[in-house]
């Protein structure tokens, strides 16, 4: 289509002789600033050209396409626009205006869509906890607890929605702090909705969750985990350590007879076929939480001071200062032999995922491997994964260490926590000392 211009009163018979001889753009001679221009493929859109007071510039306000609007439609609203710039009112600053009111509009609509929980969920909080290391875990959370509640608006949670999902889980047998750590990250949740606007405010905020009456049993299970391993503990653990290694070996030799799997690596020649048991290992042997050990980077390890120095992840918001922990020579052992192993590299994951080479998901040790390794090793089904750690600091201090000691080792941010955690363990240690004065002079 040729670049012609025609100047004539627009009507359904102008453009239709415009696009037979190729003429671009049409010029009202009723109504000045009103064109037409004709595009390929059949397109015609009406416009109104004027020349801005404000800026001296000449924008151009499109009014419609043609014949959704008619010549005869399009040059009223070209008219009403001449009117309102006699008058002082620019075209373009009414369109813009327009766009924006449609704009708050819709941000509005969104805003009152993404109240509902299930749909803040997914717009909002689960792109934002998909980037930190534990995100999933808390997704996970509001998936297995708050589903229920997904239809409800935010704004419509009150008191006795709390008061009655508390109490049901707990007639479900759910430890308290289980539920505490659930609710947590609901609030989080409702925070992070208030600071973003989305409502006004989180409309259970200052609502806590009531803990149990204290009963004769009231802290026997931190009692329980937060102790020393037993002699035949200590014996069932490495035990199932081991079983669980001859297993993965047997069952990657069985693999390794078909045919089709014979490209298999061979596991026999190895101390460790995966990531599962020095990754225990160093549970064990540092007293390191799981987080931290699925964190580990060859950078953090050095053989020759026989220390891994890193931020610990749990206190990495209150600071990023790295701590050094010095290392036994068991576990110096372990390290090597892994390290050997697996292709002596210097940087990278201590304890990759082997599907994607990147970081251990949470619960990579205790939702699958860790069951196997108790049944293995005859140990309670019952005992947690986290008692390695208690263990790690009830021997220290059962071995006379002070709880500063303790406190630096454990990687606690102060004293209070160890005090708190592991200051029952030295009730034995106090009362040898008060044996002293009961000796015969």
């Amino acid at each position: 289509m040729t670049d012609y211009t025609l100047k004539r009163k627009i009507t359904e018979s102008a453009i239709k002789y415009a696009r037979q001889k190729g003429i671009r753009i049409i010029y009202d001679t009723v109504t000045s600033g009103f064109t037409c221009t004709l595009y390929n493929r059949n397109v015609t859109t009406f416009s109104f050209r004027y020349r801005s007071k404000l800026t001296g510039k000449r924008p151009t306000v499109k009014i419609g396409r043609y014949p959704t609007v008619s010549p005869d439609e399009a040059r009223v609203m070209a008219k009403s626009m001449a009117t309102g710039l006699s008058q002082g009112v620019e075209p373009r600053l009414v369109e813009e205006a327009a766009k924006e009111s449609e704009r708050r509009k819709e941000e509005q609509r969104r805003r009152e869509d993404a109240s509902i929980i299930q749909t803040f969920l997914e717009t909002v909080y689960r792109p934002h906890k998909a980037r930190m290391k534990r995100g999933q875990e808390d997704l996970d959370r509001i998936e297995r607890h708050f589903k229920p509640w997904y239809r409800k608006r935010m704004t419509e949670l009150t008191k006795s929605d709390v008061t009655r999902w508390h109490h049901g889980l707990e007639k479900n047998g759910l430890a308290f702090l289980t539920i505490k750590r659930s609710y947590d990250v609901l609030q989080n949740m409702l925070n992070m909705a208030a600071e973003e606007k989305f409502i006004s405010e989180n409309p259970i905020k200052g609502i806590r969750l009531k803990k149990p009456i204290a009963g004769d049993d009231h802290g026997i299970d931190i009692i329980r985990s937060r102790r020393a391993l037993t002699d035949e503990e200590v014996i069932g653990l490495f035990r199932g350590l081991d079983a669980y290694t001859q297993s993965r070996k047997d069952m990657r030799r069985r693999s390794r007879t078909k045919k089709s799997n014979r490209h298999l690596p061979d596991w026999d020649h190895l101390t460790y076929v995966d990531y599962v048991v020095p990754a225990i290992l160093v549970i064990y042997y540092a007293g390191f939480r799981p987080g931290d050990v699925y964190g580990l980077r060859w950078e953090n390890v050095n053989f020759q001071t026989k220390t891994i120095t890193k931020v610990i992840e749990k206190t990495a918001h209150h600071s990023t200062r790295p701590t050094s922990f010095p290392i036994s020579e068991r576990l110096l052992e372990v390290l090597r032999i892994w390290w050997d192993e697996n292709g002596r590299s210097n940087t990278g994951y201590i304890f990759p995922s082997p599907r994607t080479g990147r970081r251990l998901s949470f619960g990579a040790l205790g939702r699958r491997p860790w069951p196997i390794i108790k049944k293995l090793g005859g140990l309670d089904p019952d005992l947690d994964l986290y008692t390695l750690r208690h263990n790690f600091a009830s021997q220290l201090i059962m071995s006379g260490a002070d709880l500063m000691t303790v406190m630096k080792l454990m990687g606690h941010r102060d004293i209070a926590t160890t005090i708190d955690h592991y200051g029952h363990l030295t009730t034995e240690h106090l009362r040898l000392a008060l044996g002293a004065l009961d000796t015969p002079e």
